[in-house]
């Protein structure tokens, strides 16, 4: 008898997830630099931002195994993009975009030049950025350069300066869009229903990343 699978790593990231939103815990203290984020709450958070995406993209393409998509839709069409084809009243599209870019200026690690000082009170103080790495299109449209933030989710772009608080906006998102996902064809993406280990005990992951098990 012959039988098939999918190649779908989804809920498997959600338990290295939990694990490094506990680690990130102990080193975040609630405030954040100028300049960088700190070492261990830095590389916490890239790590998670990180993961959270890739975790989307995993089930989005569930999603398009589910609903037949071309292999051009398969290969060539972002995730932002093709659920909001799929889904016309999907209503976080933009939002996917600025966190796809958080995943790309993390994986590419873009470049930035920081002219700094020192000051006894506050730190270190920044006089002047260069930015060595230009991005591509999504990231000059969804980009704030003054305030060196996204435009709908106010997300850092400097890699250094992600904090715990992109990491909230960045796995709300997600979850967000897996629960829409859910929702519209249980078959495509089922998660509302998933426990990890946190702290010692087996919770459903959304209440782990501080959202109801189901979006309202």
């Amino acid at each position: 008898m012959t039988d098939s699978m999918v190649t779908i790593v989804g809920n498997s990231y959600f338990e290295p997830i939990s694990v490094l939103l506990e680690k990130l815990e102990e080193y975040d203290n609630g405030s954040s630099g100028k300049v960088q984020s700190g070492y261990y709450v830095n590389g916490f958070a890239c790590s998670i931002c990180l993961l959270a995406v890739v975790c989307l993209e995993s089930y989005v393409m569930r999603v398009r195994f589910i609903n037949n998509a071309t292999q051009n839709e398969i290969d060539k069409v972002p995730v932002p993009n093709y659920v909001g084809k799929l889904y016309p009243d999907f209503p976080l599209e933009k939002e996917l975009i600025e966190i796809h870019i958080i995943r790309d200026l993390i994986a590419h690690n873009h470049l930035w030049e920081i002219f700094f000082f020192w000051d006894d009170e506050k730190g270190i103080m920044p006089q002047a950025i260069k930015k060595r790495s230009r991005g591509d299109a999504k990231y000059k449209q969804f980009i704030d350069a003054k305030n060196n933030k996204t435009r709908n989710l106010g997300l850092n772009i400097s890699p250094i300066k992600i904090d715990a608080s992109d990491v909230t906006t960045v796995l709300h998102t997600m979850w967000n869009t897996l629960i829409f996902l859910e929702k519209k064809n249980r078959s495509q993406c089922y998660v509302s229903h998933l426990n990890v280990e946190h702290k010692g005990q087996m919770v459903k992951f959304g209440k782990v990343i501080g959202l109801p098990e189901t979006c309202t």
